[in-house]
């Protein structure tokens, strides 16, 4: 629900073309598997500032260095989802191979921690796979039965229904279900991607897909970040197969951006209030991920939204809202996260819960996170489109300098460490 003077507002999307945002990624750079150690990844450390003039200082470093990297005081913010078994391989009851990938719940709650702790029956959005596969039929995985109520492609609405009743959906997924690898790796599922494919400090599960920057962060690194003085933020985004959709329409404005369910504490959100105050020389805010980014960003279009309408709802952020022209006053960062704060302390609420569509597209102007750590990312995908709004023209030099020193791609690859402001 937005408000009504959100309605009016007038949207005006960058005029961006696909054809700007390739390049031309080697199947033998993809990473297909881990390293042996997280902190083994590289890290590209990059900058992009107002005193930054092509061409620019790329260094070579390695993700246990991250410590070095990071200035005392620094806000680390992280997005704590799991990664759900929710890859089911199954038969249909009358012959035949088929497979289930569940999205997210529906019923008997949206909430996918609170779905994956409850009994049997439960609804899910899903894309199924199989032949000839429609609705009203019933696929098997041992004793968990799925029936397809809907059926619109690949995509579909399913009731899983198990016994015993009472056991939660979790523990029955824990066996059958499988890990949800990148389409790209085109492998089957080892047992080193039971661990490898998580970060460390997953806790909420809901994703089906990693958020990778993440992986690189070992339980060593992050301590001694802690040791350090470096603060750490959690968010929760869980994150959907849309972050594979390739961006196929020639301008952005032509591409539909998945939504994603997340979640943020009160107190993380004062927290961020605080890092982001307007002090001299503050330690920059680092955002773990495009995940973490996209949170940060959507956060600040809510409280920017609850200060133009006191009316106005945060359940919901559209894909192109934060294009809207307003010709108010400039809100800055922590008085936007100062109203959510307000917001939940007077409906006496602990957490925000919300969807986000947002997709971020060169133009864009970045309220909130000063560093990005994120991985190098596919040709034409709405995070390359993320990526070039954060370092401009630059991010080409980025990935050619990558590609030139046998850095890794995608999911199990190398990563960067990509500066805006506050060097």
């Amino acid at each position: 629900m937005t408000s009504p003077n959100h309605q009016t507002q007038k949207i005006h999307v960058p005029d961006v073309n696909l054809s700007e945002l390739s390049y031309e990624l080697p199947a033998d750079r993809i990473a297909l598997h881990p390293l042996p150690s997280r902190e083994q990844s590289r890290c590209l450390v990059a900058s992009r500032n107002s005193l930054s003039k092509p061409p620019f200082a790329i260094e070579d470093r390695h993700f246990k260095d991250l410590p070095e990297l990071l200035p005392k005081g620094a806000f680390l913010v992280i997005n704590d989802s799991k990664v759900l078994p929710a890859r089911i391989p199954c038969t249909k009851e009358s012959g035949g191979a088929a497979e289930v990938l569940l999205l997210e719940p529906i019923r008997p709650t949206p909430n996918p921690a609170l779905a994956l702790q409850s009994g049997s029956p439960g609804v899910w959005k899903a894309m199924i796979g199989g032949k000839k596969i429609r609705a009203g039929d019933r696929l098997l995985a041992g004793d968990l039965k799925m029936s397809v109520l809907e059926k619109n492609g690949a995509e579909a609405t399913v009731e899983l229904a198990w016994d015993p009743r009472d056991q939660s959906l979790a523990e029955r997924l824990e066996q059958v279900g499988r890990l949800p690898l990148p389409p790209y790796l085109k492998r089957q599922l080892t047992l080193e991607d039971s661990n490898r494919y998580q970060t460390t400090y997953a806790r909420l599960a809901g994703s089906v897909a990693a958020p990778t920057a993440g992986l690189h962060l070992s339980d060593s690194i992050r301590q001694q970040l802690k040791i350090k003085g470096i603060l750490e933020g959690r968010v929760t985004l869980h994150v959907g197969t849309g972050t594979f959709k390739p961006v196929d329409a020639e301008k952005a404005s032509g591409h539909t951006m998945h939504a994603e369910r997340f979640e943020v504490s009160l107190e993380f959100l004062e927290a961020l209030a605080v890092a982001l105050s307007p002090k001299h020389h503050r330690p920059p805010v680092v955002a773990v991920g495009t995940t973490s980014l996209r949170v940060l960003e959507t956060l600040y279009w809510l409280g920017h939204r609850i200060l133009r309408d006191s009316r106005a709802e945060t359940d919901e952020f559209t894909q192109w809202e934060c294009y809207a022209q307003d010709e108010g006053q400039e809100v800055f960062a922590d008085a936007a996260i100062a109203a959510l704060v307000d917001r939940l302390s007077s409906r006496g609420l602990q957490k925000l819960v919300a969807r986000t569509q947002i997709m971020v597209v060169p133009g864009y102007r970045f309220r909130t996170a000063d560093w990005l750590i994120t991985n190098f990312h596919q040709p034409q995908s709405s995070l390359i489109l993320l990526v070039a709004a954060w370092m401009g023209e630059r991010w080409k030099e980025i990935y050619d300098h990558a590609l030139k020193n046998e850095y890794r791609f995608l999911s199990y690859g190398d990563g960067s460490l990509l500066k805006r402001s506050l060097e």
